[in-house]
């Protein structure tokens, strides 16, 4: 256990960590990010291993990726970009599959964490269920008093080039800022081993979003998927937290 003491580090300019990251989810998702235009859309008939369909929409513009057998039940519901959200509605209907979304943030402009934060093992006992098992490496935590653990910042490290940024806080500590320090503490570190940093979470999902935007995180672009299984979903980065 050690407390953090901040990084002294060049960090990323925004628009190479930004295309990094696209880079990232352009191969996680199949999607051809190089025909991401503004204002446009763009379909290619791309198999996936999971997700059947998948679009990410930039600056008024989108580009999707489809099983060549779903392309023509998709491009019916396609008339531009403003259709993407109904589109894939009804194309998961159709399909009988499951549609999430999320937004997707990063940034490189971090300030130091305002409360005092402890970096643990991500296998510490003290840690949430949500983080025992299931995440490898550190945890960027605050204590309280009496050593529990009222917030957690842990990384998933699916991708060397990324480290995408997950976070909780116990229910009692929640409305004091903790995790706006926790997560400026993860993303600081991220960005000291000269990697690109991500994080996630749904639309509706606003205070996720607050703590996001305190710390730098800017959005550029919303994610979106057809998966035959909820599962799969949460695999690839659907938020079904309630609260950070």
């Amino acid at each position: 256990m050690r407390a953090f003491a901040g990084y002294s580090c060049l960090m990323l300019a925004p628009v190479d960590n930004e295309a990094v990251v696209l880079a990232v989810l352009a191969e996680r998702y199949g999607l051809p990010m190089d025909r991401l235009v503004p204002g446009e859309i763009a379909v290619a008939e791309v198999q996936h291993p999971s997700l059947p369909v998948r679009a990410f929409a930039r600056h008024g513009g989108a580009v999707l990726a489809v099983a060549p057998e779903d392309a023509e039940l998709l491009r019916r519901h396609l008339t531009g970009p403003a259709s993407l959200p109904g589109a894939l509605e009804q194309t998961a209907v159709e399909l009988h599959g499951h549609l999430f979304s999320g937004v997707a943030r990063t940034g490189v402009a971090i300030p130091p964490p305002e409360a005092e934060v402890t970096v643990l093992d991500a296998t510490d006992p003290r840690l949430p269920d949500w983080v025992l098992g299931h995440f490898t490496g550190e945890a960027w935590v605050v204590l309280d008093s009496d050593g529990s653990v009222l917030s957690t910042a842990v990384l998933k490290r699916y991708d060397d080039r990324v480290r995408e940024i997950s976070v909780g806080t116990a229910e009692r500590a929640r409305g004091r800022g903790l995790a706006r320090s926790v997560v400026a503490a993860a993303a600081r570190a991220v960005l000291a081993e000269g990697r690109a940093v991500l994080y996630n979470h749904a639309p509706d999902n606003y205070a996720s979003a607050k703590v996001a935007e305190a710390v730098g995180l800017h959005e550029f672009g919303r994610y979106h998927a057809i998966v035959p299984d909820r599962s799969i979903a949460i695999e690839f980065g659907e938020d079904d937290s309630t609260s950070s």
